[in-house]
């Protein structure tokens, strides 16, 4: 009670139960760490500032149950305690899995589970149709009834609701005994709900950036030519990647072959990953990818457009790219367009393997056409800052051997303390004597943001292989 006094004291409770159904819906469309977001600085922040309580999710379609959880009492917030929810009931198979045309018409209904009594002296002292049902064995819930589950199971024979309902539970607890009776250590309460719901049909129409048949056609082609020719001239034709690290050692970014899993090089680069995975990886939670475009032409700039909301499995950090979409800056690629698109997803092979397989993250995808310094400064000033936060990786197309003409790249022992030398390399290298205008590729981009970024002489190009 002391927590829903709390909750009280925010505001409406019925508004505070349809805010953590909306959070169910965008986690449910946009993934974790976009719900998370929305609930910490968004239009349902209030649900981050509440301490975490019992409640109950459901996903309701028309005449059809699509999931359901509960959850106890949690020292933690009531957004984390939500967010935890959601992940179970997604991962409840009992239910079925809605057919795309139908998500449309799903209703997310969470409920705040309060006042509750112990009535295990007194199991028939409960109102249908107010209150629920919460039997425990001291420990874990074994039966959880709302309200209107009870109602629902009783409709036929309202006069006898709480007798039927007890016979359920009594039969949950093994107890064979003529008059109603629980084992010791268990628990009967009851309690009420408020409640709240939002259809899903409330968020815009979302779409998924898949892999083309004709992309896997083309992939498929290029690594079998690829293997060949490395079977042919001895595997000489080895990529080059790099890594940039703090003075702490902590993986910042991967400089990776612009042609990615094209050119079957995401085997060298996860081995390596796995011979001595660089620090810090555990603990990114965004993935920037820059890479030049193939397909398509852009001036400046490219990002996804708002109905885009995972690359593949991938979610996208839709906070952050509708920021850069205010911008003006960037250039905003359809769906369509995105699909003909190759370099991202190239590159999203590196990606999986910089973090662990239920490492939860977003994805931030930039690609870069056409661009001339003065446009190159804009995205510098708005990209750069990102590079402070060890919560952020960058994966960057380029070549590796390309950097300088001068800068020795097997001396390794010079680049572990020579930030100075490779901050003033780097303009050399985005503004060259032979080019009559400069243009900026993605791995040129990437080396201003550096130059332009907090705490820059800190940044060691730290392995390379």
């Amino acid at each position: 009670e002391e927590k829903w006094s709390q909750i009280e004291s925010l505001g409406n409770t019925e508004e505070m139960a349809g805010n953590c159904a909306l959070l169910c819906c965008v986690q449910r469309q946009l993934g974790y760490m976009a719900a998370f977001h929305e609930g910490n600085v968004g239009a349902a922040r209030v649900v981050s500032q509440a301490p975490a309580l019992p409640l109950a999710l459901s996903w309701n379609g028309a005449g059809q149950v699509y999931g359901t959880s509960f959850a106890g009492t949690a020292d933690c917030t009531l957004l984390e305690h939500l967010l935890d929810c959601v992940e179970r009931a997604a991962k409840d198979h009992r239910f079925p899995t809605p057919a795309p045309a139908d998500v449309k018409d799903i209703v997310a209904q969470v409920s705040l589970l309060r006042s509750f009594a112990d009535i295990s002296d007194s199991p028939f002292d409960w109102t249908p149709g107010v209150h629920g049902i919460w039997y425990s064995d001291g420990q874990q819930p074994q039966l959880v009834y709302l309200p209107q589950a009870v109602e629902e199971l009783c409709r036929d024979d309202p006069d006898n609701a709480v007798q039927r309902i007890m016979s359920m539970v009594q039969r949950r607890a093994d107890a064979e005994e003529e008059e109603f009776s629980l084992p010791e250590g268990h628990v009967l309460y009851r309690f009420e709900t408020t409640s709240g719901e939002c259809p899903i049909s409330t968020l815009p129409l979302l779409q998924t950036r898949t892999i083309v048949d004709e992309h896997i056609r083309q992939l498929l082609f290029l690594k079998a030519a690829r293997l060949k020719l490395n079977g042919a001239v001895g595997g000489s034709d080895t990529p080059r990647f790099a890594l940039l690290s703090t003075e702490k050692q902590l993986g910042r970014a991967m400089i990776v072959p612009t042609e990615g899993a094209y050119g079957n090089f995401e085997d060298l680069f996860d081995a390596e990953l796995r011979r001595d995975p660089p620090k810090g990886l555990q603990q990114v939670r965004r993935i920037f990818v820059i890479s030049p475009v193939w397909d398509c032409f852009i001036d400046g700039c490219g990002i996804p457009e708002q109905r885009c909301a995972w690359y593949g499995n991938f979610a996208l950090d839709i906070p952050l790219l509708e920021e850069l979409r205010s911008s003006k800056v960037f250039q905003v690629l359809t769906v369509d367009q995105d699909q003909r698109e190759r370099s991202i997803e190239a590159l999203l092979p590196f990606v999986r393997s910089c973090v662990a397989q239920d490492q939860k993250f977003t994805l931030v995808p930039i690609l870069v056409g056409g661009l001339m310094t003065e446009k190159a400064q804009e995205y510098v000033s708005l990209l750069s800052p990102y590079l402070a936060d060890p919560e952020n990786l960058f994966i960057v197309a380029g070549d590796v051997e390309t950097l300088t003409e001068t800068f020795d790249w097997e001396r390794l022992s010079d680049l572990s303390g020579g930030p100075e030398r490779f901050m003033i390399e780097a303009p050399k290298f985005v503004n060259r004597a032979d080019q009559v205008v400069p243009i900026f590729s993605a791995l040129e981009l990437f080396l201003s943001m550096m130059a332009a970024a907090p705490k820059r002489e800190e940044f060691l190009l730290t392995r390379y292989w």
